[in-house]
C-alpha cells in the first residue's frame, strides 16, 4: 500500500480550494506583473497586432484565424488595447491549469497534480502573457487537446477521432504548427488500439479514430477560416506559410545540405531538455531499459509516456529543421533557440515524472536506475556550461534558457536541483520524487517566475521609441501617419508602430550612427519620424526636433513614369541586364562587383530614380554607389527592404544605370550552404520618374 496524507478537514480543504486560490492569485499577480509595462515589441507582435485589430482579415498573411477572431475584441479598449490583450493572455494561461490538474489526476494524486498545475503556469512561459501573440491561447488549447486525447481515451473510437480532431483543428485556427502534431497523433491513436484492443478489432478501431481526427481537425481548421475570412480563410497554410512550405518542397535535396546546421540546433534543444527536463528523461530511459518497470506502469501512464514524447518529438523536429533552412540568414539564426514552438509540451513531461507516486513501492535494481540517472547528471552539468556560451538564447525566444542565462545563480540552482534530484531518485526512487514534485520543481518555478517579472520590469520606462511614436501619435491625425515612415534600428521600428497603430505607417531601418540622408526622403511619405543619433542634412528643418528623434515634413518633387519589378522584368523597359542572378519569387541577386540596366529608351533629363532593395549581410554596413552618366550617388542599406531616393539632372540621353556593390560574397564561403554565386544586394523594384 502507498503512504498516503491524513484524511482530515483542513486536508480536504487545501486539497478542495487550494487550486482555485491558487490560480486566482496567479491571474492577480500576472496582471500586477504585466501592467504599466510598455511593448517588448518584436516584428512578430506588430505583425499579430495589425492583423487581429486592423486589417481585414483577408488580407492577414497568418492562417491565425481563431487568434485573430477573437483578439480583435481588444479594439474595444481603444488605446489601452495592449494592456486588455495581456488580462485575456492571463486569463487564458491560467484556464490551462484546470486540464493539465484533470490531465494529472489521470496518473497522480491531488496533492501532485495540485503542484504540478500550478507549477506549469508559474512557469517561464507566463512570459507570453506580455506579448501580443497567440502563443498563450496555443498553450490553452493544447492543453484541452491532452486532457481529451488521454483522459477520454475510453470514448468509442468515432467519438474519440472527432473530439480529438476538433480540438487539433482548433489549434491549427491559432498557430499553423498544429498540422504537424497531427502525424504524432494518428500514431498515438494506433499506439492506443494496440495495447488496449490488440483481440478485439484493433485495426478498424484505428483506422476509425485516425480517419475521423483527420477529417475533424481539417473541417473545424477550414469552417474557422471561412467564418473569420471568408475563402481567404480556406488556405490550410496561408500566403506566409505557404510560400515557406512550397520552397521547402521543392528542395528536398537540400536536406543534406542544412543537415549540419539541423545537428547543431539538435544538440542544443537535446542539452536544453536535460537542464530542465532530467529528471521526466530519467524516468523514460529507465522505462525503457527496465522490463519490471514497464510491468509496473499503468496503462494511463503508458499512454502518457508515448503521448508526451510523440508530441515532444514532433514539435521538436520541426523546430530543429526550420531552425536549420533560416542558419543561412545570419551568424546567430543557426544557433537560436526557438523553444516556444515546443514548451508547451513540458507539462506532460513533468506529469510523466511525477505519476509514479500513485503507484505501489516496488523493489527496483539500483544499477538500472544508475545508468539512466548519471549520463543525465553529466549532461546537466555539461548543458550548464555549454548552452550560455554557444547558443543564442532571449526571452521570446526561450524563456525558459533565458532567465537562467541572465540570472547565474538560478542556472547553479536548476542545475545543481537537477543533480541532486537525479542522485536521491537513483538511491531511492520514490524519495527522488517527492523532492522534484514538492521541493525542486515549485522552488525553481516560483524563482523563475520572479526572474521573468525582473527581466520585464525593464520595460516599465520608456525609450526613445516610445517616446517619438507617442509624440508622433498626438501631433499627426490618422491620415497623416498613413504617410508616415520611422527610420531608426532594429527592433525600436516595430515597438515605435505599436504606438502609432496605423497599418499603412512604414518603417526605414538605419545603421547605427550613418546620417539621415536625402536619399532616405522617399516619394509619396509625406512624413518621415527620425529615431536616435541619425544627423539630418543641414538643408532639411524638423517639424519637431528633441534630443532623441525629429520629425520631417517631406517635400519630394516626383512625378512617377515607369516601374520595374525584378522579380518579373519588363523587357519593354531593360534591354539587357548584366550582373543579376535569375529572377526569383520576391525579386532577384546581384552577382558580382557591378549591376548594369541597359534601358531600352533614353532616361529623362530631370531623372528621379527610387530602389528598393536590401543587401546581403557583409554588405549592410558598406557604401554602394548608384551611378547615372558620371554622376554618383552613394548609398547604403540594411538586411531589410527599403526605399532609396536619387535624383539626376542628366543630358537627355542616358541610357544606363550602374551600381557598384561594395563586398559581393558567395553564401558557401561564409559557411551559409552551398550557393557559390557572389552576392551582394537583393533588388525588389525600381521606379523611373521626373519633375
Amino acid at each position: 500500500m502507498t503512504a498516503r496524507w491524513p484524511d482530515t478537514k483542513i486536508t480536504q480543504w487545501i486539497g478542495r480550494y487550494a487550486l482555485p486560490l491558487g490560480l486566482a492569485a496567479v491571474f492577480l499577480q500576472l496582471v500586477w506583473r504585466n501592467a504599466g509595462l510598455y511593448p517588448m515589441v518584436f516584428a512578430d507582435e506588430w505583425l499579430y497586432s495589425s492583423a487581429a485589430r486592423l486589417l481585414p482579415f483577408d488580407k492577414s498573411i497568418l492562417p491565425s484565424y481563431l487568434f485573430l477572431g477573437v483578439y480583435r475584441l481588444t479594439n474595444a479598449c481603444g488605446p489601452g488595447f495592449l494592456d486588455c490583450a495581456r488580462i485575456l493572455n492571463a486569463a487564458l494561461l491560467v484556464a490551462a491549469a484546470p486540464f493539465i490538474y484533470l490531465t494529472a489526476r489521470t496518473v497522480c494524486g491531488r496533492a501532485s497534480a495540485t503542484v504540478l498545475a500550478l507549477a506549469a503556469v508559474l512557469a517561464p512561459i507566463s512570459s507570453f502573457t506580455t506579448y501580443f501573440m497567440p502563443e498563450t491561447m496555443y498553450f490553452l488549447v493544447f492543453c484541452v487537446f491532452a486532457w481529451v486525447a488521454l483522459a477520454r481515451a475510453s470514448l468509442p473510437p468515432l467519438h474519440y477521432g472527432l473530439a480529438t480532431g476538433a480540438v487539433l483543428g482548433l489549434m491549427s485556427g491559432i498557430k499553423v504548427h498544429a498540422l504537424f502534431l497531427l502525424p504524432a497523433h494518428l500514431a498515438f491513436m494506433l499506439y492506443l488500439c494496440l495495447a488496449r484492443h490488440r483481440n478485439d478489432g484493433w485495426l478498424r478501431r484505428a483506422l476509425t479514430m485516425m480517419v475521423m481526427a483527420a477529417v475533424a481537425m481539417v473541417a473545424v481548421r477550414l469552417a474557422i477560416g471561412y467564418a473569420v475570412a471568408g475563402r481567404a480563410g480556406l488556405n490550410l497554410l496561408g500566403n506566409f506559410y505557404g510560400a515557406h512550405a512550397t520552397n521547402s518542397a521543392s528542395n528536398l535535396d537540400s536536406l543534406l545540405r542544412i543537415l549540419p546546421a539541423a545537428l547543431v540546433s539538435l544538440k542544443g534543444h537535446m542539452l536544453a531538455l536535460a537542464l530542465l527536463m532530467s529528471l521526466p528523461l530519467a524516468t523514460l530511459v529507465l522505462h525503457l531499459v527496465d522490463a519490471r518497470t514497464r510491468a509496473q506502469a499503468s496503462p494511463q501512464q503508458r499512454a502518457l509516456q508515448v503521448f508526451g514524447v510523440l508530441m515532444l518529438c514532433a514539435a521538436g523536429a520541426l523546430t530543429v529543421m526550420f531552425t536549420a533552412s533560416i542558419a543561412s540568414a545570419g551568424p546567430l539564426e543557426g544557433v537560436r533557440l526557438h523553444q516556444r514552438y515546443y514548451d508547451f509540451t513540458f507539462p506532460l513531461l513533468l506529469l510523466i515524472a511525477a505519476a509514479p507516486l500513485a503507484l505501489p513501492a516496488a523493489r527496483q535494481g539500483l544499477l538500472l536506475r544508475a545508468v539512466a540517472a548519471l549520463p543525465l547528471a553529466a549532461l546537466v552539468l555539461y548543458a550548464a556550461r555549454v548552452l550560455p556560451a554557444e547558443y543564442s538564447i532571449g526571452l521570446v525566444d526561450s524563456p525558459e534558457l533565458a532567465v537562467l542565462k541572465e540570472f547565474p545563480q538560478l542556472l547553479n540552482l536548476t542545475a545543481g536541483l537537477a543533480v541532486l534530484t537525479l542522485a536521491v531518485w537513483t538511491l531511492q526512487r520514490r524519495a527522488g520524487i517527492l523532492l522534484f514534485v514538492f521541493f525542486a520543481l515549485p522552488l525553481t518555478a516560483l524563482n523563475a517566475y520572479r526572474s521573468v517579472g525582473a527581466i520585464q520590469a525593464r520595460s516599465q520606462a520608456p525609450n526613445d521609441y516610445d517616446k517619438a511614436a507617442m509624440m508622433t501619435r498626438h501631433y499627426l491625425d490618422r491620415q497623416q501617419t498613413s504617410k508616415l515612415t520611422v527610420a531608426g534600428e532594429g527592433a525600436g521600428l516595430t515597438r515605435a508602430l505599436f504606438h502609432i497603430d496605423n497599418p499603412d505607417t512604414l518603417t526605414h531601418d538605419l545603421l547605427p550612427g550613418v546620417p539621415f540622408a536625402r536619399e532616405d526622403l522617399a516619394p509619396g511619405r509625406d512624413w518621415v519620424l527620425i529615431v536616435g543619433d541619425h544627423p539630418l542634412p543641414a538643408d532639411i528643418k524638423p517639424e519637431v526636433q528633441t534630443a532623441e528623434f525629429a520629425l520631417v515634413k517631406v517635400k519630394v518633387d516626383h512625378k512617377p513614369l515607369a516601374k520595374i519589378e525584378f522579380a518579373r522584368p519588363d523587357r519593354s523597359l531593360l534591354a539587357k541586364t548584366e550582373g543579376l542572378a535569375n529572377p526569383e519569387a520576391w525579386g532577384v541577386w546581384s552577382d558580382g562587383p557591378l549591376v548594369r540596366l541597359h534601358f531600352a529608351r533614353p532616361l529623362p533629363q530631370k531623372l528621379n530614380i527610387l530602389l528598393r532593395a536590401n543587401a546581403f549581410p557583409p554588405n549592410a554596413d558598406q557604401e554602394f554607389v548608384l551611378v547615372v552618366g558620371g554622376q554618383r550617388r552613394p548609398f547604403r542599406l540594411s538586411g531589410t527592404a527599403q526605399d532609396r531616393f536619387f535624383q539626376f539632372d542628366t543630358d537627355g540621353a542616358q541610357q544606363l544605370v550602374t551600381i557598384e556593390i561594395p563586398k559581393p560574397v558567395a553564401p558557401r564561403s561564409l559557411g551559409y550552404g552551398t550557393d557559390d554565386r557572389l552576392l551582394g544586394i537583393a533588388f525588389t523594384s525600381l521606379e523611373l520618374g521626373t519633375r
